[in-house]
């Protein structure tokens, strides 16, 4: 600890175990910044805490919830989705004990468990605090800016009138209005003048979000950490498959696979679950599937990759899975209008393709055939990856950086 200024770090996420990569990021920056000498206090909904959450210096708060998809009380679920009384109540407890001089509260998920009235509680305080935008959530009700029935990116204003009647949600309309109910109670807690400071994870989502988000906010850039030790690259030309790790979710683009003619199903790995496995398994019969796995079996997994499939048609916040495949020496193939964008250098580091386009997709394949282009654009993406890695370390610095920019705004 080398701040005289910062002592105390306040964070707030739905989740205590690793449940998506904004968990894996608020438990590793827990960590990361208790490692540091950082007094940190880590207030979650759902447990079991990570074993990563044990330390000295890291004081952990259960308020002790359900998951809203778990609860087995759906109105129950419905109610605390929209307002967590209990959330709200011991948050603001919580931070009046604080001196608001020397600590900081950092708003990581809320819409899981917590509900706004986490953020409500923290907007009530006199706390300096920043958010970090993993998601859409702070502007869109359902926290993607893309509709679920017609498979695109949404450019719809949100919560104007034109996206209130729009059925976009996954499920039902029934569900998009009680995710616009939702939406609503943001506006009376205060968001938009309560939280002037925000984190983005990316140049590509900054720019989605920035133009919807209050005019006076500010953005503060700091890199996800990547945890991964440097090995000696791979040699992509040498392996078979194309992988691709995630959600199998019509959004994630899994299913523009089934499509494309240049590589043979029994070429594809899918690393993961979700609601088109089944029918994945049909359409792609000859595949593999692995399911969810450990970040150990992943890493083994593509250091035996031909090339990384990112083919999301919706925008994401940031792809880390591309990073990790270009720190083992894996190009990536990613569609053109996600986050991941940022890290793939057409052609030099990995290629593009036009989101949700299988002839598109079916074209760079082709050009990944090439075994000597593979291992041109693995060996860049490497090397470009280890030139500035962004591992625990320079994500911690990164964020004392803005935590004590943010107190010094605040309290001078």
């Amino acid at each position: 600890m080398n701040d005289d200024k910062l002592r105390n770090i306040v964070i707030i996420n739905d989740y205590a175990r690793v449940e998506g990569g904004a968990a894996k990021v608020a438990i590793a920056s827990a960590r990361g910044l208790a490692l540091a000498g950082y007094n940190v206090t880590y207030i979650f909904a759902v447990g079991p805490a990570s074993d990563d959450l044990e330390h000295s210096n890291i004081e952990l708060i259960d308020l002790k919830q359900y998951d809203l998809l778990d609860n087995p009380n759906r109105v129950e679920a419905s109610l605390k989705g929209i307002w967590n009384a209990r959330s709200y109540k011991v948050i603001k407890n919580c931070l009046s004990h604080f001196n608001p001089n020397n600590t900081i509260v950092h708003i990581h998920t809320w819409v899981k468990s917590l509900s706004i009235s986490a953020v409500s509680a923290v907007i009530s305080s006199n706390v300096p605090r920043v958010l970090t935008l993993h998601d859409y959530f702070s502007i869109c009700p359902n926290g993607g800016l893309y509709n679920y029935q017609q498979e695109s990116i949404c450019h719809k204003k949100p919560m104007s009138m034109d996206c209130i009647t729009t059925n976009c949600d996954a499920r039902s309309y029934s569900h998009k209005f009680w995710r616009v109910l939702r939406q609503f109670v943001y506006k009376p807690v205060g968001f938009n003048k309560g939280i002037k400071n925000f984190i983005s994870v990316s140049d590509y989502s900054e720019s989605v979000l920035k133009p919807l988000l209050p005019s006076d906010a500010l953005f503060w850039r700091v890199g996800n950490p990547i945890d991964i030790q440097k090995v000696s690259p791979a040699t992509p030309g040498n392996a078979r498959y194309y992988t691709f790790i995630g959600r199998l979710s019509a959004e994630k683009g899994a299913l523009l696979l089934a499509k494309v003619k240049n590589v043979t199903s029994d070429r594809l790995r899918f690393i993961g679950r979700g609601e088109i496995s089944n029918q994945l398994k049909e359409l792609l019969p000859e595949a593999e599937f692995v399911g969810w796995i450990d970040s150990d079996q992943v890493k083994n997994y593509l250091q035996d990759t031909r090339a990384l499939l990112f083919p999301s048609r919706s925008y994401e916040t940031q792809g880390l899975v591309v990073l990790e495949a270009a720190a083992l020496g894996v190009p990536a193939i990613v569609a053109s209008q996600t986050a991941a964008t940022d890290y793939v250098i057409h052609n030099d580091t990995g290629l593009l393709f036009e989101t949700g386009d299988s002839i598109s997709l079916d074209q760079q394949l082709a050009v990944l055939e090439c075994d000597e282009t593979v291992n041109r654009l693995g060996a860049q993406a490497y090397r470009k990856f280890w030139q500035s890695q962004p591992n625990l370390e320079s994500h911690v610095a990164e964020l004392v950086t803005c935590y004590t920019a943010i107190l010094n705004n605040e309290t001078d």
